[in-house]
């Protein structure tokens, strides 16, 4: 059943109202001819079913639970839904609310197409993240070889007697060592640049793209001699978050690692599917944190750095850096520490938002 809205009758709200749904008939009472297109009747679908088999798979779930707060009385904002149509994806701004003084309970509301202006936000946001995903890329697949070759120029070193050959080597670890340095510099340069930040948000398999990357690194473990290890509660966790800036983190943690952790030393990579959120930890069995610079090693050039075990300089900003990210995807982190036992860090990321 159709019903046309007039302000001034039973339905004082006014003209921008874009549809009356009938919470105990489950009815729709009205939908403005601008949004005709969603609903398309199918047949042997009911009007929940034909709404369901339309909403993304991924905003069933939020929609659902904003539904019962709008009934209840309990919501007071927006929520956008990503609709399927024949020949596109299309978004819709809605803003619901309840009219109980009424005989029975209406759910109204106003809806806003946004289409137009998510496609432009996510090109904005791809060329925003393009200059700083193709230097993270840059970094990661220059930093890995550059530090391989270092590690065989010190193996052919070790084999070598005659001084001239030995002082060549030293020479071609000492290049080596200023490109890492460099590449290290310019990321972190161009993170303390960043004044606005965009996240450019999917779904991820975390538990495949921690496997990746510590494959990679096990591909070098007779180099480095430690051991990498993935502890997870399930073979599958997916998390909606940053790709890059999240690779970002990894890397500065296990790096911050293997610059405190000796030779035959572990670390240990774990993730939790905790409900609503998943639990990274980040372990070593190194020389740890004095206890009186734990509170301070996420400060930005913050006091508590340290060279490495091998002398490898720090500007103290890696932590700085994590912990900006994980606050960026609205998480936590924290660090737990013995002087020459280790250290853990600990982070939690919400699955979504």
């Amino acid at each position: 059943m159709e019903i046309e809205l007039q302000p001034d009758a039973a339905y004082p709200f006014g003209p921008n109202i874009h549809f009356a749904y009938q919470v105990d008939t489950a009815e729709l009472l009205y939908l403005h001819a601008d949004f005709n297109w969603v609903i398309e009747p199918q047949e042997g679908l009911e009007l929940r079913e034909l709404l369901a088999s339309k909403i993304h798979h991924e905003d069933l779930i939020e929609l659902k639970t904003t539904f019962y707060k709008a009934i209840s009385g309990l919501f007071n904002g927006s929520v956008k839904i990503k609709l399927s149509t024949p020949l596109r994806y299309r978004w819709l701004q809605v803003c619901p609310f309840i009219a109980r003084q009424l005989e029975s309970g209406i759910l109204f509301g106003n809806i806003t197409e946004i289409t137009d202006e998510i496609a432009n936000n996510e090109i904005i946001a791809r060329y925003a993240n393009k200059k700083n995903s193709i230097l993270h890329m840059l970094a990661h697949d220059l930093r890995g070889p550059l530090n391989i070759a270092k590690s065989v120029t010190k193996l052919i070193d070790g084999e070598m007697g005659k001084p001239e050959l030995h002082q060549k080597t030293q020479y071609i670890a000492g290049i080596l060592q200023q490109a890492i340095n460099l590449i290290a510099d310019l990321v972190n340069r161009e993170f303390l640049e960043t004044t606005e930040v965009v996240l450019v948000k999917k779904k991820v398999d975390i538990v495949c793209k921690l496997n990746e990357y510590l494959e990679e690194c096990r591909r070098s473990e007779d180099l480095a001699e430690r051991s990498f290890i993935l502890l997870r509660s399930h073979e599958e966790i997916f998390i909606e978050l940053d790709d890059a800036k999240f690779m970002q983190i990894v890397n500065n943690l296990v790096s911050n690692a293997l610059k405190f952790t000796a030779p035959s030393g572990e670390i240990i990579v774990e993730v939790i599917d905790a409900g609503d959120e998943v639990k990274f930890s980040f372990s070593d069995n190194g020389i740890g944190i004095p206890k009186a610079h734990i509170e301070e090693v996420f400060d930005e050039f913050t006091a508590a750095r340290r060279p490495g075990l091998n002398g490898e300089p720090t500007l103290g900003l890696g932590l700085s850096i994590v912990k900006t990210i994980v606050g960026w995807h609205g998480g936590t982190i924290w660090c737990d520490s013995e002087e020459g036992s280790g250290t853990t860090f600990h982070f939690t990321l919400p699955k979504s938002g």
